[in-house]
Protein backbone atom coordinates (compact mmCIF):
# COMPACT_ATOMS: atom_id res chain seq x y z
CA UNK A 1 0.00 0.00 0.00
CA UNK A 2 2.93 2.46 0.69
CA UNK A 3 4.33 1.52 -2.68
CA UNK A 4 1.36 3.03 -4.30
CA UNK A 5 1.17 5.97 -2.56
CA UNK A 6 5.04 6.55 -3.21
CA UNK A 7 3.98 5.56 -7.17
CA UNK A 8 1.00 8.03 -7.24
CA UNK A 9 3.38 10.82 -5.32
CA UNK A 10 6.03 10.65 -7.48
CA UNK A 11 4.10 10.64 -10.88
CA UNK A 12 2.01 13.76 -9.57
CA UNK A 13 5.87 15.61 -8.93
CA UNK A 14 6.64 14.49 -12.47
CA UNK A 15 3.49 16.07 -14.12
CA UNK A 16 4.47 19.67 -11.42
CA UNK A 17 7.94 19.59 -12.81
CA UNK A 18 6.89 19.11 -15.99
CA UNK A 19 4.53 22.05 -16.06
CA UNK A 20 7.30 24.11 -13.83
CA UNK A 21 9.47 23.52 -16.52
CA UNK A 22 7.39 25.21 -19.08
CA UNK A 23 6.79 28.47 -17.35
CA UNK A 24 10.89 28.33 -16.45
CA UNK A 25 11.73 28.30 -20.77
CA UNK A 26 8.40 30.91 -21.19
CA UNK A 27 9.49 33.36 -18.63
CA UNK A 28 13.03 33.07 -19.50
CA UNK A 29 12.24 32.52 -23.75
CA UNK A 30 14.60 34.90 -24.42
CA UNK A 31 17.33 33.58 -23.04
CA UNK A 32 16.61 29.75 -23.43
CA UNK A 33 15.95 29.67 -27.07
CA UNK A 34 18.94 31.21 -28.23
CA UNK A 35 20.76 28.56 -26.10
CA UNK A 36 18.55 25.84 -27.20
CA UNK A 37 19.14 26.77 -31.41
CA UNK A 38 22.56 27.24 -30.74
CA UNK A 39 22.40 23.75 -29.92
CA UNK A 40 20.44 22.66 -32.68
CA UNK A 41 23.27 24.23 -35.23
CA UNK A 42 26.03 22.45 -33.63
CA UNK A 43 24.08 19.57 -34.37
CA UNK A 44 23.63 20.45 -38.22
CA UNK A 45 27.51 21.09 -38.46
CA UNK A 46 28.59 18.37 -35.77
CA UNK A 47 28.91 16.00 -38.51
CA UNK A 48 30.68 18.79 -41.37
CA UNK A 49 33.16 19.33 -38.49
CA UNK A 50 33.78 16.04 -37.61
CA UNK A 51 33.91 14.66 -41.53
CA UNK A 52 36.76 17.60 -41.91
CA UNK A 53 38.92 16.33 -39.02
CA UNK A 54 38.67 12.50 -40.64
CA UNK A 55 39.78 13.63 -43.73
CA UNK A 56 43.30 15.46 -42.48
CA UNK A 57 42.51 18.83 -41.37
CA UNK A 58 43.48 20.53 -38.15
CA UNK A 59 40.51 20.83 -35.68
CA UNK A 60 41.21 24.15 -35.81
CA UNK A 61 40.02 24.99 -39.53
CA UNK A 62 37.26 22.53 -39.26
CA UNK A 63 35.82 24.25 -36.54
CA UNK A 64 36.55 27.44 -38.75
CA UNK A 65 35.04 26.42 -41.77
CA UNK A 66 32.15 25.31 -39.74
CA UNK A 67 31.95 28.58 -38.22
CA UNK A 68 32.08 30.25 -41.00
CA UNK A 69 29.13 28.15 -43.06
CA UNK A 70 26.98 28.92 -39.73
CA UNK A 71 27.81 32.54 -39.94
CA UNK A 72 26.88 32.70 -43.74
CA UNK A 73 23.62 30.54 -43.19
CA UNK A 74 22.35 33.36 -40.32
CA UNK A 75 23.95 36.47 -42.76
CA UNK A 76 21.36 35.27 -45.20
CA UNK A 77 18.49 34.80 -43.08
CA UNK A 78 19.19 38.45 -41.89
CA UNK A 79 19.38 39.79 -45.07
CA UNK A 80 16.04 37.85 -46.59
CA UNK A 81 13.92 38.94 -43.55
CA UNK A 82 15.07 42.49 -44.14
CA UNK A 83 14.74 42.31 -48.03
CA UNK A 84 10.99 40.76 -47.87
CA UNK A 85 10.50 43.52 -44.88
CA UNK A 86 11.24 46.58 -47.57
CA UNK A 87 9.41 45.13 -50.22
CA UNK A 88 6.45 44.27 -48.31
CA UNK A 89 6.27 47.83 -46.95
CA UNK A 90 6.49 49.28 -50.50
CA UNK A 91 3.96 47.00 -52.28
CA UNK A 92 1.48 46.17 -49.55
CA UNK A 93 -0.59 49.37 -50.51
CA UNK A 94 -1.16 48.38 -54.24
CA UNK A 95 -1.95 45.32 -52.80
CA UNK A 96 -4.23 45.94 -50.74
CA UNK A 97 -6.56 47.40 -53.18
CA UNK A 98 -6.26 44.68 -55.19
CA UNK A 99 -7.81 42.62 -51.96
CA UNK A 100 -10.73 44.41 -52.31
CA UNK A 101 -11.17 43.59 -56.34
CA UNK A 102 -10.40 39.89 -55.62
CA UNK A 103 -13.83 40.62 -52.69
CA UNK A 104 -16.15 41.56 -54.85
CA UNK A 105 -14.90 38.98 -57.31
CA UNK A 106 -15.54 36.47 -54.73
CA UNK A 107 -18.99 38.23 -53.83
CA UNK A 108 -20.05 38.61 -57.19
CA UNK A 109 -19.31 34.54 -57.56
CA UNK A 110 -21.40 33.40 -54.38
CA UNK A 111 -24.28 35.53 -55.50
CA UNK A 112 -24.94 32.87 -58.38
CA UNK A 113 -25.73 30.14 -55.26
CA UNK A 114 -27.04 32.74 -52.34
CA UNK A 115 -28.85 36.07 -51.95
CA UNK A 116 -25.81 38.42 -50.76
CA UNK A 117 -27.14 42.67 -49.68
CA UNK A 118 -25.99 45.06 -52.41
CA UNK A 119 -22.41 46.26 -52.09
CA UNK A 120 -21.86 43.87 -49.61
CA UNK A 121 -17.92 43.19 -48.59
CA UNK A 122 -16.45 40.81 -46.83
CA UNK A 123 -13.57 42.68 -45.42
CA UNK A 124 -15.05 45.51 -44.78
CA UNK A 125 -17.81 43.35 -42.63
CA UNK A 126 -14.89 42.44 -40.53
CA UNK A 127 -14.54 45.89 -39.38
CA UNK A 128 -10.53 46.04 -39.14
CA UNK A 129 -8.20 47.85 -40.72
CA UNK A 130 -5.56 45.19 -41.78
CA UNK A 131 -2.91 48.05 -43.56
CA UNK A 132 -3.33 50.69 -41.17
CA UNK A 133 -3.78 48.90 -38.10
CA UNK A 134 -2.38 45.66 -38.87
CA UNK A 135 -0.14 44.89 -41.27
CA UNK A 136 2.08 48.30 -41.69
CA UNK A 137 2.66 48.33 -37.71
CA UNK A 138 3.92 45.08 -37.48
CA UNK A 139 6.20 45.71 -40.26
CA UNK A 140 7.77 48.95 -38.88
CA UNK A 141 7.77 47.62 -35.52
CA UNK A 142 10.07 44.85 -37.43
CA UNK A 143 12.70 47.01 -39.18
CA UNK A 144 12.49 48.92 -35.83
CA UNK A 145 13.87 46.04 -34.00
CA UNK A 146 16.47 45.19 -36.39
CA UNK A 147 19.45 46.06 -33.84
CA UNK A 148 17.92 43.93 -31.20
CA UNK A 149 17.20 40.98 -34.13
CA UNK A 150 20.68 41.37 -35.07
CA UNK A 151 22.12 40.93 -31.69
CA UNK A 152 20.36 38.03 -30.74
CA UNK A 153 21.50 36.06 -34.05
CA UNK A 154 25.20 37.22 -33.08
CA UNK A 155 24.93 35.66 -29.21
CA UNK A 156 23.31 32.36 -31.17
CA UNK A 157 26.71 32.37 -33.36
CA UNK A 158 29.07 32.64 -30.66
CA UNK A 159 27.09 29.72 -28.78
CA UNK A 160 27.06 27.99 -31.06
CA UNK A 161 30.55 28.36 -31.91
CA UNK A 162 32.08 27.79 -28.71
CA UNK A 163 30.03 24.70 -28.72
CA UNK A 164 32.02 23.65 -31.70
CA UNK A 165 35.47 24.75 -29.99
CA UNK A 166 34.76 22.30 -27.34
CA UNK A 167 32.82 19.01 -29.31
CA UNK A 168 35.95 17.27 -28.51
CA UNK A 169 35.51 17.47 -24.87
CA UNK A 170 31.86 18.45 -24.43
CA UNK A 171 30.49 14.75 -24.71
CA UNK A 172 33.73 13.52 -22.74
CA UNK A 173 33.19 15.99 -19.54
CA UNK A 174 28.87 14.63 -19.68
CA UNK A 175 29.83 10.86 -19.58
CA UNK A 176 32.59 11.86 -16.70
CA UNK A 177 30.40 13.57 -14.64
CA UNK A 178 27.86 10.74 -14.42
CA UNK A 179 28.16 7.31 -12.28
CA UNK A 180 31.36 4.78 -13.09
CA UNK A 181 28.62 1.65 -13.70
CA UNK A 182 26.23 4.05 -16.48
CA UNK A 183 28.91 5.62 -18.63
CA UNK A 184 29.13 2.66 -21.16
CA UNK A 185 25.13 3.59 -21.81
CA UNK A 186 25.70 7.25 -21.29
CA UNK A 187 28.09 7.07 -24.02
CA UNK A 188 25.69 5.26 -26.29
CA UNK A 189 22.40 7.46 -25.75
CA UNK A 190 24.38 10.84 -26.38
CA UNK A 191 25.65 9.11 -29.58
CA UNK A 192 22.29 7.88 -30.44
CA UNK A 193 20.83 11.62 -29.97
CA UNK A 194 24.22 13.51 -31.74
CA UNK A 195 23.52 10.82 -35.39
CA UNK A 196 19.57 10.59 -34.96
CA UNK A 197 18.98 14.25 -34.53
CA UNK A 198 21.76 15.21 -37.21
CA UNK A 199 20.31 12.78 -39.58
CA UNK A 200 16.97 14.15 -39.27
CA UNK A 201 18.21 17.90 -39.57
CA UNK A 202 20.54 17.15 -42.83
CA UNK A 203 17.72 15.33 -44.59
CA UNK A 204 15.05 17.93 -43.65
CA UNK A 205 17.11 20.85 -44.82
CA UNK A 206 18.08 18.55 -48.34
CA UNK A 207 14.12 17.98 -48.65
CA UNK A 208 13.31 21.82 -47.61
CA UNK A 209 15.94 23.30 -50.42
CA UNK A 210 14.02 21.05 -52.92
CA UNK A 211 10.85 22.10 -51.94
CA UNK A 212 11.87 25.71 -52.18
CA UNK A 213 13.61 25.33 -55.41
CA UNK A 214 10.78 23.69 -56.93
CA UNK A 215 8.26 26.76 -55.32
CA UNK A 216 10.58 29.18 -57.20
CA UNK A 217 9.94 27.26 -60.74
CA UNK A 218 6.30 26.96 -59.57
CA UNK A 219 6.01 31.03 -58.62
CA UNK A 220 8.37 31.93 -62.14
CA UNK A 221 5.78 29.67 -64.38
CA UNK A 222 3.36 31.18 -62.97
CA UNK A 223 4.72 34.75 -63.47
CA UNK A 224 3.84 35.08 -59.73
CA UNK A 225 5.81 38.45 -57.54
CA UNK A 226 8.46 37.71 -55.39
CA UNK A 227 9.52 34.11 -56.73
CA UNK A 228 12.27 34.29 -54.47
CA UNK A 229 10.57 34.76 -51.57
CA UNK A 230 7.82 32.50 -52.24
CA UNK A 231 10.82 29.77 -52.91
CA UNK A 232 13.18 31.09 -49.52
CA UNK A 233 9.44 30.55 -47.21
CA UNK A 234 8.92 27.37 -48.50
CA UNK A 235 12.55 26.41 -47.46
CA UNK A 236 12.02 27.73 -44.06
CA UNK A 237 8.10 26.52 -43.48
CA UNK A 238 9.08 22.86 -44.40
CA UNK A 239 10.83 22.68 -40.87
CA UNK A 240 7.76 22.78 -39.48
CA UNK A 241 6.01 19.56 -39.75
CA UNK A 242 2.36 19.80 -41.32
CA UNK A 243 1.74 23.21 -40.67
CA UNK A 244 4.48 24.53 -42.46
CA UNK A 245 3.34 22.67 -45.95
CA UNK A 246 -0.35 24.09 -45.54
CA UNK A 247 0.96 27.64 -44.62
CA UNK A 248 3.04 27.90 -47.81
CA UNK A 249 0.53 26.44 -50.01
CA UNK A 250 -2.25 28.28 -48.74
CA UNK A 251 0.00 31.77 -49.21
CA UNK A 252 1.03 30.99 -52.79
CA UNK A 253 -2.39 30.12 -53.85
CA UNK A 254 -3.53 33.16 -52.32
CA UNK A 255 -1.03 35.52 -53.85
CA UNK A 256 -2.13 33.73 -57.67
CA UNK A 257 -5.69 34.80 -56.55
CA UNK A 258 -4.80 38.47 -55.42
CA UNK A 259 -2.49 38.73 -58.69
CA UNK A 260 -4.46 37.22 -61.32
CA UNK A 261 -8.25 36.82 -60.87
CA UNK A 262 -10.51 36.34 -62.75
CA UNK A 263 -7.69 34.68 -65.21
CA UNK A 264 -7.50 31.25 -63.38
CA UNK A 265 -4.69 29.92 -65.63
CA UNK A 266 -1.94 30.92 -63.15
CA UNK A 267 -4.47 30.27 -60.33
CA UNK A 268 -4.22 26.86 -61.65
CA UNK A 269 -0.41 26.24 -62.47
CA UNK A 270 0.45 27.32 -58.39
CA UNK A 271 -2.06 25.46 -57.05
CA UNK A 272 -0.58 22.47 -58.93
CA UNK A 273 2.98 23.14 -58.00
CA UNK A 274 2.18 23.62 -54.51
CA UNK A 275 0.46 20.86 -53.53
CA UNK A 276 2.05 18.57 -56.03
CA UNK A 277 5.00 19.28 -54.40
CA UNK A 278 4.22 18.65 -51.10
CA UNK A 279 2.34 15.76 -52.56
CA UNK A 280 5.21 14.64 -53.94
CA UNK A 281 8.20 15.73 -51.75
CA UNK A 282 6.38 15.74 -48.15
CA UNK A 283 4.10 12.42 -48.66
CA UNK A 284 6.79 10.36 -50.37
CA UNK A 285 10.10 10.97 -50.52
CA UNK A 286 10.50 12.48 -47.65
CA UNK A 287 9.02 9.41 -45.37
CA UNK A 288 11.13 6.89 -47.37
CA UNK A 289 14.41 8.88 -46.67
CA UNK A 290 13.86 9.67 -43.37
CA UNK A 291 11.91 5.76 -42.78
CA UNK A 292 11.75 5.42 -39.19
CA UNK A 293 14.31 7.21 -38.63
CA UNK A 294 12.56 9.55 -35.48
CA UNK A 295 10.09 7.12 -34.70
CA UNK A 296 7.76 9.71 -33.20
CA UNK A 297 3.89 9.81 -32.74
CA UNK A 298 2.10 11.85 -35.46
CA UNK A 299 0.06 13.51 -33.08
CA UNK A 300 2.33 13.98 -30.29
CA UNK A 301 4.35 15.79 -33.22
CA UNK A 302 1.16 18.13 -33.36
CA UNK A 303 1.07 18.23 -29.36
CA UNK A 304 4.74 19.30 -29.10
CA UNK A 305 4.20 22.32 -32.08
CA UNK A 306 1.46 23.32 -29.74
CA UNK A 307 3.64 23.17 -27.11
CA UNK A 308 6.83 24.35 -28.20
CA UNK A 309 5.09 27.80 -30.14
CA UNK A 310 3.74 28.80 -27.30
CA UNK A 311 6.76 28.67 -25.50
CA UNK A 312 9.31 30.09 -28.35
CA UNK A 313 7.02 31.25 -31.05
CA UNK A 314 7.71 30.23 -34.28
CA UNK A 315 11.54 29.48 -33.66
CA UNK A 316 9.53 26.88 -30.69
CA UNK A 317 7.69 25.22 -33.92
CA UNK A 318 11.18 24.09 -36.06
CA UNK A 319 12.59 23.20 -33.19
CA UNK A 320 9.57 21.00 -31.40
CA UNK A 321 10.67 17.49 -33.19
CA UNK A 322 14.22 17.26 -32.89
CA UNK A 323 13.76 18.31 -29.21
CA UNK A 324 10.88 15.56 -28.82
CA UNK A 325 13.34 13.23 -30.65
CA UNK A 326 16.05 14.06 -27.69
CA UNK A 327 13.26 14.00 -25.13
CA UNK A 328 12.19 10.30 -26.69
CA UNK A 329 15.65 8.74 -26.21
CA UNK A 330 16.71 10.04 -22.98
CA UNK A 331 13.04 8.27 -21.89
CA UNK A 332 14.02 4.94 -23.33
CA UNK A 333 16.98 4.65 -21.52
CA UNK A 334 15.15 4.94 -18.39
CA UNK A 335 13.37 2.01 -16.94
CA UNK A 336 11.28 4.96 -14.95
CA UNK A 337 10.31 6.94 -18.05
CA UNK A 338 10.60 3.89 -20.55
CA UNK A 339 6.54 3.98 -20.91
CA UNK A 340 6.73 7.59 -22.02
CA UNK A 341 8.67 6.79 -24.88
CA UNK A 342 6.56 4.19 -25.83
CA UNK A 343 3.55 6.55 -25.83
CA UNK A 344 5.83 9.24 -28.06
CA UNK A 345 7.00 6.74 -30.57
CA UNK A 346 5.22 6.01 -33.47
CA UNK A 347 4.24 2.48 -32.07
CA UNK A 348 4.69 0.86 -35.78
CA UNK A 349 6.39 -2.23 -34.37
CA UNK A 350 3.43 -2.82 -32.36
CA UNK A 351 0.83 -2.25 -35.65
CA UNK A 352 3.43 -4.72 -37.22
CA UNK A 353 3.30 -7.84 -34.42
CA UNK A 354 -0.32 -7.47 -33.83
CA UNK A 355 -1.07 -7.89 -37.38
CA UNK A 356 1.33 -10.98 -37.62
CA UNK A 357 -0.28 -12.18 -34.41
CA UNK A 358 -1.90 -15.86 -34.57
CA UNK A 359 -4.10 -15.51 -31.17
CA UNK A 360 -7.54 -15.56 -31.64
CA UNK A 361 -8.72 -13.89 -28.55
CA UNK A 362 -12.89 -12.44 -29.74
CA UNK A 363 -13.78 -15.64 -32.06
CA UNK A 364 -13.49 -13.61 -35.48
CA UNK A 365 -10.59 -14.92 -36.51
CA UNK A 366 -8.64 -11.98 -36.17
CA UNK A 367 -6.77 -10.79 -32.71
CA UNK A 368 -8.60 -8.82 -30.53
CA UNK A 369 -7.59 -5.13 -29.90
CA UNK A 370 -6.05 -5.91 -26.37
CA UNK A 371 -4.57 -9.29 -26.65
CA UNK A 372 -1.51 -9.94 -25.55
CA UNK A 373 0.73 -10.30 -29.29
CA UNK A 374 4.34 -9.27 -27.21
CA UNK A 375 6.37 -12.49 -25.96
CA UNK A 376 7.45 -12.19 -22.32
CA UNK A 377 10.62 -10.10 -21.72
CA UNK A 378 10.33 -8.61 -25.26
CA UNK A 379 11.08 -5.00 -24.85
CA UNK A 380 8.38 -3.08 -27.42
CA UNK A 381 10.11 0.38 -27.56
CA UNK A 382 13.53 -1.23 -28.78
CA UNK A 383 12.00 -3.29 -31.70
CA UNK A 384 11.10 0.09 -32.82
CA UNK A 385 14.36 1.21 -32.80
Amino acid sequence: MEKKYLKQIRNLLIVLSVFFVVAALKLTGSVSVKIVLSIFLFFMVFPIATTLEKAGLPSFLATLISALMILVVLALGLWFVFYTVDILVKTLPNYYSRLYDLDSLIVSLATRWVEVPENFSIFDSLSIDWLGGVLMPALRSLSSSAISIVGDVFVTFLLTVFLLIERNTLIAKIIQISKPDKQTKVASVLDRIVKQVSKYLGLKTLISAATGVLFYVTAVIAKLDFALIWGVLAFVLNFIPTFGSIIISVLVIFMSLLQYAPDWTPVLIASIGSVGTQMILGNIIDPRLQGNNMNLSPFIILVSLSIFGYIWGVVGMFLAVPLLSILEIIFANMESSKGIAILLSSGSSFKKRYKASKGDKDGSGEPSLFSDVFMPGDDPYLKDK
